[in-house]
């Protein structure tokens, strides 16, 4: 159901077809995103379980939880391998913190999937896109759909390594080339317009974005 509603707020050309060219949350893997940050706290229960204040013995040392990636870079512009793909363990207290937040962000995603389905009917992913759209800027979803714009932006637009932009799909749609460390930007580069972004002309993110405005 997240898959339908992403959708409408990042529509791509199976959505609608003035989007004919530009990917939408569909094609950048938007759900992918989501899914990665949200199961991030089964990694942190995981690594909480043991290693430190365990009853003593070497325990296996848990993954590190897919929140902050590495660096300094990756390998899109520079030989060997990537950097980010490896991620970085929090210390006690950036643990609890995830912890708390990821769990209220599942809560919150059981309950606005479940305002969705209840505001179509039923089954929020037979409505028509007009419907959707409808219930998605509805007062009973305003809280849901306030958490959801910011993971699906995230999930167009930040690094691939965390699980969305697959493809790097929203970056080359803006005519961002991506982290290019170490090799850096020429001043040539630096000073170059990239022209007007065209995103903000987009009518469901005008519409979304003079909503959320209005909260």
């Amino acid at each position: 159901m997240v898959t339908y509603a992403t959708a409408r707020i990042a529509p791509g050309p199976s959505d609608d077809p003035a989007e004919a060219g530009h990917p939408g949350a569909r094609e950048a893997g938007v759900t992918d995103y989501i899914d990665m940050m949200l199961g991030a706290l089964s990694a942190l229960d995981a690594s909480g379980s043991g290693g430190a204040g365990g009853g003593g013995g070497q325990a296996a040392a848990a993954p590190a939880p897919a929140i902050f990636a590495g660096g300094p870079w990756s390998n899109r512009h520079a030989s060997g391998p990537d950097l980010m793909a490896s991620f970085v363990a929090l210390d006690p207290v950036a643990r609890i913190a995830w912890r708390q937040r990821l769990a209220g962000w599942r809560q919150q995603y059981a309950r606005g999937i479940a305002t969705l389905d209840e505001l179509a009917g039923g089954d929020f992913t037979k409505a028509s896109p007009a419907d959707q759209d409808k219930i998605l800027a509805s007062s009973e979803a305003s809280t849901f759909l306030a958490l959801l714009f910011e993971h699906t932006i995230e999930g167009m637009y930040s690094n691939p390594e965390y699980g969305g932009n697959r493809g790097q799909a929203g970056w080359k749609d803006i005519g961002y080339p991506g982290d290019i460390q170490p090799r850096g930007y020429s001043g040539e580069e630096v000073e170059r317009s990239d022209g007007r972004d065209p995103v903000g002309d987009t009518p469901v993110v005008a519409d979304v974005l003079k909503f959320l405005g209005a909260l």
